[in-house]
């Protein structure tokens, strides 16, 4: 039997090929993927009449055959994998709407090459700007709870040991610029996309007077991918959208392990609402924060696939194959809509968290985590060195706690003992100073350094970071104009044309 799209070909091709290659991927054209396509070919279909390298009547008849798809939906075109592909396919419909001759004159200068590498990146520029929406509504979140708790004191770690004061707020203002770096990765990615590969024809261009600049502008580009081989045969913007979603996914995962050892029964630090749990099919005292397992699991998942499609990649000739352009990075798309998925329940995570204020003070209180801040009283009140001030800091805790007891039996009297073991002297100090030193709202306070855990510092990072979220979704929504209105002169065009 003939092969379905090519004379070259003289068999049909093998079940195997056809179910294990070509079938998968078109499986997924759905009304997203025929809009896409609809577009592209009425860009190129007019683009063609304006250059006079096809009749006005061909044209029109062209996109009165591709109006008539589009109005049809995905499920009128026979995706049968030995069509090789969705292009063929579409094809294959369009001759069978206005006749296979005139369907043919639409391949004029182009090749499935740089028809595929403009479908993926108008799918990862509507992906890119889906993500953003996402990611911005939950920087949003994100800052709401930062404000709500930058006034509740808790015990800062390092090496998971109490290290210092600082509040919930400080904390989640911290993520909060995480999150910012990730969306200015993804943001980035938007416009290396956002370059029209079509006109590049199989890699070296085509010879046909077409232009290029003219159909960039009708589906919205800023620009043309330039030049042909990389244009056709690279999607590291896939790749790279996929590492900044990694990225993303990675700090989710660290900030989901801090609250999943905050919820245990042993630190009891912070708190959610039962509906954000799970519970045990055996042990009725179960409460368990399974949408925090949930972000681990999904970091793996992704760092699997950016592995996967870079190792992939890495393996292919720099030349388009199915490797490098689509088997490579098929599992990015998947990942990325999960991504998308999470975003809702981590903006649910934000809001329901809720800190044991009156515990987590009275461990900031209890833990140590001021001794720097006595330390620092030393040197500023003293004249001692700060490496003096922390050996006989360090050896007043290291005496309070050989003793069996907490910060709150740190007092002038071990201190002084301590000194003098220390630097041979002691300090003429109060003991109502000392405990001020120690205080943990004190030493919260105390930090008024850009950047720092005082409340007025973190108001001022979180206006400003504010300021950069709603810039962000300004450009955002400029973006989102600038295709809405590509996509509306398009349309008015076509109907100008077909009328």
């Amino acid at each position: 039997m003939k092969n379905s799209v090519s004379s070259r070909l003289t068999e049909r091709t093998a079940a195997e090929v056809a179910r294990t290659i070509y079938a998968p991927p078109m499986q997924g054209f759905d009304a997203a993927a025929l809009e896409r396509m609809c577009a592209l070919n009425e860009a190129h279909a007019v683009m063609l009449a304006e250059c006079g390298l096809i009749p006005a009547e061909i044209a029109r008849t062209l996109l009165r055959g591709i109006a008539t798809i589009r109005a049809e939906g995905p499920g009128a075109i026979d995706l049968d994998p030995q069509f090789e592909d969705s292009y063929f396919a579409f094809e294959n419909r369009l001759g069978q709407v206005i006749g296979k001759a005139t369907a043919g004159w639409l391949h004029i200068g182009r090749s499935r090459n740089d028809i595929g590498a403009t479908l993926d990146r108008m799918a990862a520029r509507e992906v890119c700007l889906g993500l953003l929406a996402e990611m911005a509504a939950t920087r949003r979140a994100c800052l709401a709870a930062a404000a709500r708790h930058k006034m509740t004191v808790m015990p800062g770690y390092t090496h998971l040991q109490p290290a210092q004061p600082i509040t919930f707020g400080y904390y989640l203002a911290n993520v909060a610029r995480g999150m910012e770096r990730d969306y200015d990765r993804l943001a980035a990615v938007y416009d290396r996309a956002d370059a029209c590969a079509l006109g590049m024809a199989a890699l070296a261009g085509t010879s046909f007077a077409i232009d290029r600049p003219r159909v960039a502008q009708m589906l919205g580009f800023s620009g043309l991918a330039t030049p042909g081989l990389d244009a056709v045969a690279s999607r590291d913007f896939v790749t790279e959208m996929l590492w900044a979603v990694t990225s993303a996914q990675v700090l989710f995962s660290r900030v989901a392990q801090d609250f999943y050892v905050f919820t245990t029964w042993e630190f009891g630090a912070l708190g959610f609402p039962d509906r954000v749990a799970g519970t045990s099919s055996i042990m009725p005292q179960k409460k368990n924060m399974l949408p925090l397992e949930y972000f681990r699991a999904e970091a793996g998942r992704s760092i699997g696939a950016l592995a996967g499609a870079l190792s992939a990649v890495k393996g292919s000739n720099y030349s388009i194959g199915l490797d490098s352009v689509r088997e490579g990075v098929t599992d990015a798309w998947p990942t990325f809509e999960r991504f998308r998925a999470t975003l809702p329940l981590l903006r649910l995570i934000f809001e329901t968290a809720t800190p044991d204020a009156e515990r987590l003070l009275a461990r900031c209180s209890a833990n140590f985590s001021t001794a720097t801040d006595l330390a620092d009283g030393l040197v500023r009140d003293f004249g001692v060195s700060f490496r003096d001030a922390h050996h006989v800091v360090g050896r007043a805790v290291q005496m309070v706690i050989a003793a069996g007891g907490d910060a709150r039996q740190l007092t002038v009297q071990v201190l002084n003992a301590a000194a003098e073991e220390e630097i041979g002297r002691s300090f003429d100090l109060a003991e109502d100073k000392l405990r001020r030193w120690m205080d943990p709202v004190q030493a919260v306070s105390a930090r008024k350094v850009p950047g720092g855990t005082a409340p007025e510092a973190v108001e001022a990072m979180l206006q400003e970071m504010q300021g950069r979220l709603d810039a962000d979704e300004t450009a955002r929504a400029a973006r989102i104009g600038h295709l809405g209105g590509a996509a509306r002169a398009l349309s008015t065009r076509v109907a100008a044309l077909i009328d």
